[in-house]
Order: C-alpha cells, then structure tokens, then sequence
C-alpha cells in the first residue's frame, strides 16, 4: 500500500496532531497532495477549543506520519 491508499483507510478517524489548534484532529479527505482535517475536542482539554470544527490541510506526508509512524 502506498500512503495515500493507507491514509484512506483512516477518513473518519481522529488522531494527535500537532497543527490542530486542541492537538487532536479528524481526518476529512485525502487529496493528491494533502489532506484536509477538522479539529475535534482533545480528550486532555488542551488547546483553543473555540477552533473545534475548523478544517485546515496537511502535506501528505505530515498526515501519514500522524497515524502511522
């Protein structure tokens, strides 16, 4: 499988990242070369929980390594 057909795989599911505004964010879409997420509540209540269902996109790679690295 090549990373995009594995970041298929997890649309729908959440996960840590770093560029979210609570540090956990949802995966919406996978595009050519990004991926588009949403900010969900952190479990830990971190983070700018105002920002909770604002989308923004991550290089491919970035995304990959969230899940599967």
């Amino acid at each position: 499988m090549n990373k995009i057909e594995e970041l298929k795989s997890v649309i729908g599911k959440d996960v840590s990242e770093n560029r979210s505004p609570t540090c956990r964010a949802k995966l919406i879409k996978v595009n050519k070369k990004t991926c588009t997420f949403e900010v969900v509540k952190s479990p830990y209540r971190s983070g700018d929980e105002s920002r909770i269902g604002e989308r923004y996109l991550v290089p491919i790679s970035w995304a990959w390594n969230a899940f599967f690295f």
